[in-house]
């Protein structure tokens, strides 16, 4: 019962120390029953693409999990560090350490019941707002509904428990290493002037650069994929090694610039920091790291869910689309028959025939053909895909009144940049391009911006053409099927209301089946947006989620660094007020001091995510995001919004340091 009773009074008057770390865990809590009530909601199944939503946030609820074991084990870290001269008296007075342990255990023990309470009456509460949310944003109805499931919260629970015996594990070892002498100066730790690392501030340096490079000069979509880890993990690395070993290099030098150091702003805040910029070093990279991932998160899940109707409108040029690889007579037959049947109109009827899309790849003298049995991952850069069009099949879809003189010339469109001259080369055969098209002349045939790799539609004066290649390129039996031309029919139909929309789109879907054509594919606009939005507004929940998450997270570090900060510096601004030093010379350093630390990571934060944009860009070709300029838009506002919240959570723990230095 002593152990109880001093765990209670340790924790009521050491709050500045206990509420932060409390509140984290209680955070942690909330976030990981909203997560998992979320992501194990029977009537997510029922939803149309259920399995991908449920892969979606089942993964959500991965991140939000390692992300709660990171978190946690910061901020106990942070909560020991500020504790090791209250163990250190402790133990000076008598208490052993086994009596430390029992006394850890005890606070601990009633954290816990607290974050418990909290953590799942706030959880359940912020769920029942969540699926208000997700349902918005889904467009779902009501077969997605809140409800309190016993496993799940008995599942945080486990969580929790875990996390509290892992953050109990470190206290003990911490103490076990320690002897009174080391804890009771601990805060005396550290204060060596550490020396100027140039090799670890050239690799991070580097590293960086090295990261940023990669971001830069990726050029497919399916690439971006498989370097975007690799250049994350060289920024990452990169930032930490600036932080740590760069900073002291930076402060180091501006000592050495007397105009500028010996200046009573900048004279402090530069003396300082060089002393303690081990400790603070990472607490710094781990905010620019968090604010980084804050920004790419919100920003990509919401340049999915803004570009939504995009993405529909780019791959749907008409509400029914019918692709197969033989003509479409019995199915065009069985549709009109259909529409007829039920009085509906068939309007904007379209047929489109041309190749399936060829896999090429980029030389110095043009483009060589290639095949996807041979092709190898080492290529994916160099790849693009090659549809070829005759000229009538391009006139009849898109209404055009173009025209070429010779067998020679060619109209040519790409996704990728401007075509960079006027001769194409095709495996040897080559072309006079006369005009480049440009996105609206092509828009009507629709899937043609969305492929992982640059699109070249190639429109040649006649069919007799294109067979010609089409035999010479692929003579083998194991390539005819490469032969195989592709047809389209699309049509619009004139129906407003959604019910009767979706009966008629069953009822045709039945129709065709019935028609006796196989091998074509059915799709409908409605129901492709549908699971857009299914998806895009999932991922832009989690984004949500993540991002707020990681928000949290970076003004919870911030706040730490800046009561480690004044508890440190609390002497050294006694003394200078002391000497002569009135207040508002005072908050003058602080000012400078903390800007000169806390504006660094959010100039770098923007700058990573500067970088960044090209790759994530062409990341988003694969979802089907091609306006590059709404994800922009969307990426400069999130900037903003975040800088401002950043400075508002700046002026915050300004205040409280300056709580605790001020006389």
């Amino acid at each position: 019962m002593f152990f109880a009773k001093l765990a209670q009074q340790n924790i009521r008057k050491n709050k500045q120390a206990f509420v932060p770390f409390i509140l984290s865990m209680i955070f942690l809590a909330a976030l990981n029953t909203l997560m998992l009530l979320v992501a194990n909601d029977p009537g997510l199944a029922k939803l149309r693409g259920a399995e991908a939503i449920t892969q979606l946030f089942g993964f959500g609820s991965v991140v939000i999990l390692i992300f709660s074991v990171i978190f946690a084990t910061y901020t106990g870290n942070i909560l020991n560090k500020q504790r090791k001269k209250e163990f250190g008296l402790y133990n000076v007075l008598g208490l052993g350490k086994r009596e430390l342990y029992k006394l850890n255990f005890f606070e601990n023990l009633f954290s816990l019941v607290v974050t418990l309470v909290a953590g799942l009456l706030t959880g359940v509460i912020f769920s029942r707002l969540a699926y208000l949310i997700i349902k918005k944003l889904l467009g779902v109805g009501n077969e997605f509904s809140f409800s309190i499931q016993p496993t799940i919260l008995l599942s945080v629970v486990i969580i929790i428990v875990g996390l509290y015996l892992w953050l109990y594990l470190i206290s003990v070892i911490s103490i076990f290493k320690s002897d009174p002498i080391e804890l009771l100066h601990a805060k005396q730790k550290g204060e060596k002037e550490p020396k100027a690392n140039w090799l670890l501030a050239i690799v991070g340096v580097v590293a960086l650069v090295w990261g940023y490079w990669i971001a830069l000069t990726i050029q497919s979509p399916v690439s971006a994929i498989m370097n975007f880890f690799t250049a994350v993990l060289l920024v990452v690395v990169g930032t930490y090694l600036l932080f740590m070993a760069g900073s002291i290099v930076i402060l180091k030098l501006l000592r050495k610039n007397e105009k500028y150091y010996y200046n009573v702003k900048h004279f402090i805040p530069v003396s300082g920091m060089i002393y303690r910029m081990k400790q603070n070093a990472v607490g710094l990279a781990s905010i620019c790291v968090l604010s980084t991932m804050v920004l790419v998160t919100v920003a990509t899940t919401a340049g999915l869910f803004f570009g939504s109707n995009d993405q529909v409108n780019q791959n749907f040029p008409r509400e029914i689309m019918i692709s197969s690889r033989s003509p479409l007579n019995e199915v065009k037959k069985a549709a009109t028959d259909y529409a007829a049947k039920e009085n509906v109109k068939l309007t904007d009827l379209q047929e489109v025939k041309s190749t399936q899309p060829l896999l090429f790849t980029t030389e110095n003298n043009g483009l060589k053909v290639s095949n996807r049995i041979e092709f190898t991952t080492k290529k994916i850069d160099k790849a693009v895909d090659v549809t070829l069009m005759s000229l009538a099949d391009y006139q009849q879809a898109t209404g055009s009144k173009l025209a070429l003189k010779s067998k020679n010339d060619i109209l040519l469109y790409t996704t990728d940049s401007k075509y960079q001259g006027q001769i194409l080369n095709l495996s040897g055969t080559k072309f006079n391009v006369t005009e480049q098209l440009n996105e609206d002349a092509v828009s009507a045939l629709g899937n043609l911006s969305t492929t992982p790799v640059p699109l070249y539609l190639v429109i040649v004066k006649d069919q007799s053409q294109i067979d010609s290649l089409l035999n010479k390129w692929y003579s083998t039996k194991e390539m005819v099927s490469y032969k195989d031309p592709a047809y389209q029919f699309n049509f619009n139909f004139s129906l407003k209301n959604e019910a009767k929309r979706k009966a008629f789109i069953r009822g045709l879907s039945k129709a065709l089946a019935a028609s006796g054509q196989s091998g074509y594919v059915f799709e409908a606009k409605d129901s492709y947006r549908e699971s857009i939005k299914l998806f895009d507004g999932g991922f832009f929940f989690i984004g949500i989620i993540l991002g707020t998450a990681f928000l949290l997270a970076t003004a919870l570090i911030i706040y730490y660094k800046q009561v480690s900060e004044g508890m440190d510096d609390r002497e050294q601004f006694v003394i200078l007020q002391k000497v002569g030093m009135d207040d508002q010379e005072v908050k003058r350093v602080i000012h400078s001091q903390i800007m000169m630390v806390f504006a660094f990571p959010l100039i770098m934060a923007l700058i990573h995510v500067a970088f960044a944009f090209p790759l994530i860009k062409k990341m988003l070709i694969l979802f089907g995001i091609t306006n590059w300029q709404l994800f922009l838009l969307v990426t400069i506002v999130v900037a903003l919004i975040f800088s401002i919240l950043y400075y508002i959570v700046y002026q915050l723990t300004a205040r409280v340091y300056y709580r605790l230095v001020e006389r």
